[in-house]
């Protein structure tokens, strides 16, 4: 019996043996088949499928640039486009910087890593052989117009001539606007440009031509002294569209600054529908998601609140919030009302929010409303360019440096000398005051009983008037009350209010700050009015 348990344990112990070195030979086998194999050849389009892969694309070189930073360093960022497509992709070649680039319009093939980052996406590659012609001729692709970064290379070449150039637009154009200032680019993404030729585009188009449009542009190239750029004057009959611009998908990772890129692209988030007291948002998982949503009519009139869904509409900078919003197809934006006039030594707010970057890290005098009241204790509000909602068009975010001791009323006239700063936090424009003077401060509000939550809880934290009779309960509580009925608000004075409405004896105007507490009896929210 163990010499035949021995013969079993020892044809065991082979069986085993043989599996070992078979699963040894598989694993190298594997491993040397990673070493030598060709990376997959993939389309352009379906980059994003493979994040931090090596792969394969073939494209049509269109522009490059050596040393894009002026570092010294051994760097070649390239643009290489589909060749019977219009879709193009950053490449950044690490490779001596002196190496010969293949002709504009050689086609190309590109062996680089897939990296992503903050939204955007190229591919990094290394090495000489990184980048080859896809053919022993280095066949080319003869283009009807001149490529950026040709134009580019040599501008003076070009100067006061006209030109046709192939690219990108920066922007949209809108068919019921006559003016637009853009850029025209290499790249249908802004963050992956390498080269930006800026644009002036007079008459009207007549449909919506979409940012990253894929275009070819005839044009007068002028060198403009008082910027110290070159420009290209265009007219809008001059503007032959290829390939109109696709819809961005946006991520609630991205960090705020990187939706700037984006303006006045079509584009679509998930998120959820709210309505908060400054108006409608997207938000997303994280308590810091959240978006301006300018919802349309049809929005409205559906009830989008607390909806979840893939919302898509135009991403844009709005004058009145001070923020970037997504706003929906259709939403009406007749109801912007004029902006206020001021001397001619007071930057008008509304050129701040229509151009902030114009205005970033420079001081200005401003005019202005303040929008909400501002507590001594607290040194941040609104300012607005009318005295009130239905007046105001612009609405920016008022930071100020210092103390004040009273109360800055809704609706105070407040003058001030402020930076523009742009909080990449935030994601908007803010005014850092650090002088201002204040006008009077408006009357108080008239409160009537009969108008009820829906109007008073505009005029929370605002002064105001309510007229009625001074009352206290037994657990010495006061209130104001409507003569003649049981309605009432809390009265939050000195304690002396009630025994001073006996000695007057019919109802007064008690003038105070309105403000909400809770009732902890009842879990209801009620209205006070604060007079001290």
């Amino acid at each position: 019996m163990n010499v035949q348990a021995l013969l079993a344990h020892r044809r065991h112990m082979a069986k085993l043996w043989v599996m070992f070195f078979t699963a040894l030979l598989l694993v190298s086998t594997m491993n040397f088949y990673a070493v030598i194999r060709e990376p997959d050849m993939i389309d352009m389009d379906e980059i994003h499928e493979y994040p931090r892969e090596t792969v394969k694309i073939k494209g049509v070189l269109t522009s490059f640039v050596v040393d894009p930073y002026g570092e010294q360093a051994d760097r070649i960022d390239l643009q290489i486009r589909e060749v019977d497509g219009h879709s193009a992709l950053e490449v950044r070649w690490f490779v001596d910087r002196d190496i010969d680039i293949p002709p504009i319009g050689t086609i190309v093939t590109v062996e680089g890593e897939v990296t992503e980052w903050n939204g955007r996406i190229w591919l990094s590659s290394n090495g000489y052989g990184a980048i080859q012609c896809a053919d022993t001729d280095c066949d080319g692709i003869d283009y009807t117009a001149m490529q950026l970064v040709e134009v580019a290379m040599n501008p003076e070449a070009f100067s006061n001539m006209s030109v046709r150039v192939d690219g990108y637009l920066s922007e949209p154009l809108e068919p019921d606007v006559t003016y637009h200032s853009l850029s025209l680019m290499d790249n249908p993404s802004y963050g992956n440009a390498d080269h930006l030729l800026y644009m002036q585009i007079e008459g009207r188009v007549m449909d919506w031509v979409e940012a990253g449009s894929h275009v070819e542009i005839s044009g007068w190239l002028q060198y403009d002294q008082r910027s110290l750029r070159w420009r290209l004057l265009v007219q809008a009959t001059a503007v032959e569209v290829l390939n109109n611009g696709s819809t961005v998908d946006l991520s609630w990772e991205l960090e705020p600054y990187t939706l700037t890129y984006e303006v006045g692209k079509k584009v679509r988030i998930d998120g959820t529908a709210t309505e908060a007291s400054d108006g409608w948002w997207l938000t997303g998982d994280a308590p810091t998601d959240r978006l301006c949503l300018l919802p349309s009519p049809a929005d409205l009139s559906e009830g989008i609140e607390n909806s979840t869904k893939t919302w898509s509409g135009r991403l844009v900078w709005s004058t009145d919030e001070a923020t970037i919003c997504l706003e929906r197809l259709g939403y009406d934006s007749s109801a912007d009302n004029p902006t206020g006039q001021f001397g001619d030594d007071v930057t008008a707010m509304l050129d701040v929010a229509e151009n902030p970057f114009a205005f970033i890290g420079q001081n200005y005098t401003f005019e202005g409303w303040v929008t909400d009241p501002i507590s001594p204790d607290y040194d941040k509000g609104y300012v607005g360019d009318g005295p009130d909602y239905y007046s105001r068009t612009t609405k920016l975010r008022l930071h100020l440096i210092g103390e004040h001791a009273e109360y800055i009323e809704s609706g105070q006239a407040i003058r001030f000398n402020a930076t523009v700063i742009w909080s990449e936090s935030e994601g908007r424009v803010i005014l850092e005051a650090r002088a201002w003077t204040l006008g009077q401060a408006p009357s108080p509000t008239t409160l009537n009983w009969g108008d009820g939550y829906n109007s008073w809880k505009w005029d929370i934290g605002k002064l105001v008037i309510l007229n009625g009779e001074a009352t206290m309960d037994e657990d010495g509580n006061q209130w104001i009350q409507r003569s003649g009925s049981d309605e009432q608000v809390c009265l939050l004075g000195d304690g002396t209010e009630a025994s001073q409405q006996e000695s007057i004896g019919a109802p007064i105007d008690w003038t105070g700050r309105l403000s909400t507490a809770e009732d902890s009896f009842g879990n209801t929210m009620q209205f006070c009015i604060d007079i001290r």
